[in-house]
């Protein structure tokens, strides 16, 4: 991807990034976070829990700043996250924030990511 491209995607709105998190992430049965010692987390405006997560590794390193600066980004099998971490992401009421690009992202919870990431699995014939 060449930084044309690169900065074309980052600068789109939070919904669409969402859209093309989940069609990218269907594609390559692979996701992103940043990780050091632990996942990656942030908070939304009320204080809630919310997992960053990414469609490639180059979004998520674009954001290992501020407080996250010195985090590598590593990836994560799609069909083990919907399996195993999005249900208990949902049993502890953690919400995901899809491609945030330092500005803002897509606030999801965790049943919507997986039924919405089911259907682009399901679409792709996977």
């Amino acid at each position: 991807m060449n930084l044309k491209e690169f900065n074309a995607i980052v600068s789109r709105p939070a919904d669409l990034r969402y859209e093309y998190f989940v069609e990218k992430t269907a594609d390559s049965e692979m996701l992103w976070g940043l990780y050091e010692e632990g996942w990656a987390m942030t908070n939304d405006s009320s204080g809630a829990a919310l997992l960053p997560l990414w469609p490639k590794s180059e979004f998520a390193l674009h954001c290992a700043i501020d407080e996250w600066a010195g985090y590598s980004s590593r990836p994560l099998d799609l069909r083990a996250f919907m399996e195993k971490i999005l249900p208990r992401l949902e049993q502890d009421g953690v919400r995901t924030a899809i491609f945030y690009n330092n500005s803002d992202s897509a606030i999801v919870e965790a049943d919507k990511l997986l039924k919405d990431l089911q259907a682009a699995l399901n679409q792709n014939g996977k």
